[in-house]
């Protein structure tokens, strides 16, 4: 994993690390994160629900989700004010979409599920925005 964020100045997680160990792992950058419903409850008990960060003058929502993955997208678009991305989970599919002007950014799941590869989310936020996603390789 440190290969795939070796230039990331900001680290980003929307949920379900699951155990502290992942948390002290991630923290070795700069780490912003929300709970999921996956995570144990020391875990939980540490991270808020939801969170706004400014990232070079971009407001970034970052949420897990809940419920159905049906409808998710407009749940946690119901959630946020005066963003212009939203980062989320709970589906662990990747997605990356817009809706009335916010761009709605999840990054999938690092160890895969549903069908789908391992996937991680990269923002890049200089000058132009840039989202995209990248498959993990697990050996």
């Amino acid at each position: 994993m440190k290969a795939l964020f070796s230039d990331a100045d900001i680290m980003l997680h929307a949920g379900d690390m699951t155990s502290s160990s992942v948390f002290d792992y991630l923290s070795n950058w700069d780490l912003r994160a929300v709970r999921g419903n996956m995570d144990d409850p020391d875990l939980a008990a540490r991270l808020p629900e939801s969170r706004v960060e400014e990232v070079e003058g971009r407001r970034i929502g970052i949420i897990h989700g809940w419920g159905s993955p049906q409808g998710l997208e407009e749940k946690v678009l119901r959630v946020f004010q005066g963003v212009d991305i939203i980062v989320f989970g709970h589906s662990h599919v990747p997605l990356n979409t817009k809706r009335g002007g916010v761009i709605l950014f999840n990054p999938g799941s690092y160890r895969g599920g549903y069908s789908v590869p391992g996937t991680v989310g990269i923002i890049e936020v200089s000058g132009e925005l840039t989202l995209r996603h990248l498959q993990v390789e697990h050996s």
